[in-house]
């Protein structure tokens, strides 16, 4: 079955471990082609770091940080990370290839002889549930933000920079909250709160109720945009290969979802939608 948990099989597993089993199973040329660019993003994140750490949000993150159309090997970066992602996933380590949320960030606002042509970015579809958990997200980093600052002024105290984890670690925290803060206030920006039109068809916002065919299970899905995912709640992207089959249907049909290890039968049971 298929499963947007980002719950790995072995919790133990680090990001340096893994880096170091992918290493090993690359020919030497796709050795030297990927190396620098994982190597980066692992350092980036932290060798020590629990493969359990890994979301969407923060892939998605690091793409929209570090990757840039400006960069002439963007694209190599781009390939490399989308294969360690796929590594990770065919090994078992996560459960969902994170490699969909790499890739090249597009310029905003390119100028064109005397006037300036602007790349609109896309609307961000959201429920209304989606929304209000975004703000409430910002409000809470920007509580915190201080007591980062704080963190990271106490732990420069120490004058041995050379040797100093918890400046490092204060460091990496304050940075991850401050580039979540702008992927917040940027999707806050272009969202769209999604307006349910009810009746027998799934929408964005919808609770589908699914037998899967094959051993008669039930599950439950509510289908959500793409940064409202949460596999714990159940929430899965419309985006997903599961949310795409299961948007726009009725009660009594079934759907065919192709994952890696073949073809899996869904048929919807029932549809509820949010009040």
């Amino acid at each position: 079955m298929t499963n947007e948990s980002s719950t790995v099989t072995s919790p133990a597993v680090s990001l340096g471990q893994a880096f170091t089993e992918y290493l090993d199973s690359l020919k030497p040329n796709d050795r030297h082609k990927h190396e620098g660019y994982v190597r980066k993003y692992v350092e980036h994140v932290g060798a020590e770091v629990p493969l359990s750490f890994l979301s969407g949000a923060r892939v998605e993150s690091y793409a929209e940080q570090q990757i840039r159309s400006s960069d002439p090997k963007a694209q190599e970066r781009v390939e490399s990370l989308k294969n360690w992602f796929q590594f990770l996933k065919k090994r078992g380590y996560v459960q969902v290839n994170y490699g969909i949320h790499i890739r090249v960030r597009r310029a905003v606002g390119r100028s064109s002889g005397t006037g300036q042509a602007r790349v609109e970015d896309a609307p961000v579809e959201m429920t209304a549930e989606g929304l209000a958990g975004l703000k409430q997200e910002l409000e809470a980093i920007s509580a915190q933000r201080a007591d980062l600052v704080q963190a990271v002024s106490l732990a420069r105290e120490d004058k041995d920079f050379r040797e100093n984890a918890p400046l490092e670690a204060a460091r990496e925290a304050l940075a991850f909250a401050d580039q979540r803060q702008k992927q917040i206030e940027t999707a806050l920006k272009r969202a769209v709160v999604v307006q349910r039109e009810g009746g027998d068809v799934s929408t964005v916002g919808s609770t589908v109720k699914v037998t899967r065919l094959d051993k008669a299970e039930e599950r439950e899905f509510k289908l959500v945009g793409q940064r409202e995912a949460n596999a714990r709640e159940q929430k899965i992207s419309v985006e997903s290969p599961v949310g795409k089959e299961l948007l726009g249907r009725r009660v009594g049909d079934e759907v065919e979802v192709s994952v890696p290890s073949g073809t899996i039968h869904y048929r919807i049971e029932a549809i509820r939608h949010s009040s």
